[in-house]
């Protein structure tokens, strides 16, 4: 069976405005919060499309996560559909993934997606992580052991958080650049920025929006 449990993924030419239109492929080890999150956002001439793990699929380990994005890319390459710009990404989050008899399943993993081409953005402790830095500074001292906690906060903060149910209005486009600014500031040496994930509370999902904005945004 498919491991993405859909129809192939199709980002042919004539789904483009423009010849030089981008598409991000981003599959990730959540079900809800990353498709919600880029789907209420509206970027100019880019197209961010999310493989997100399938409900109740076990299927949200690393190696499962990367095996649906190089379906994912194997398939449009086929049909010869990826054009100069396009990028394949994977989201990981060290909840789970990282510890114990998990870590050298995650490490080949990360080893796969890389030997393909493909980007990593490794959250600790999870995704949510991002989330709270468009509304809040974080240092690398706070203790975020766990997505709950992160959670707990975002709930605290906003009045409101559900992540199977994000609200469009809780992180516009216009929070992103201080949300860049602050995951960037958690990277708290140059080594650790060319690590393979943050060892504090970080997200390297701002490298995607890096990306994705228009210069000088």
């Amino acid at each position: 069976m498919s491991l993405l449990n859909r129809k192939p993924l199709s980002i042919g030419r004539g789904q483009r405005d423009q010849r030089d239109d981008r598409v991000f492929v981003v599959a990730t080890d959540d079900t809800y919060a990353p498709a919600q999150y880029f789907q209420h956002l509206q970027f100019s001439r880019v197209r961010v499309m999310v493989l997100p793990t399938p409900a109740e699929s076990c299927l949200s380990s690393p190696m499962h996560v990367v095996e649906r994005l190089k379906e994912a890319f194997e398939g449009v390459r086929e049909r010869k559909q990826i054009h100069d710009g396009d990028e394949f990404w994977v989201f990981i989050d060290t909840d789970h993934h990282f510890t114990d008899s998990h870590l050298p399943g995650t490490l080949t993993a990360l080893r796969a997606a890389r030997q393909v081409g493909f980007e990593i953005a490794v959250s600790n402790p999870c995704f949510e992580v991002w989330l709270l830095l468009h509304h809040m500074e974080i240092s690398t001292e706070d203790g975020f052991p766990n997505s709950e906690v992160v959670e707990g906060q975002l709930r605290r903060t906003l009045g409101q958080f559900n992540k199977t149910l994000l609200q469009p209005g809780q992180f516009p486009l216009e929070r992103v650049p201080d949300a860049i600014r602050r995951a960037r500031a958690l990277e708290t040496s140059p080594d650790e920025a060319d690590s393979t994930w943050p060892k504090n509370p970080g997200t390297r999902v701002y490298r995607l929006l890096e990306r994705l904005l228009p210069p000088g945004r």
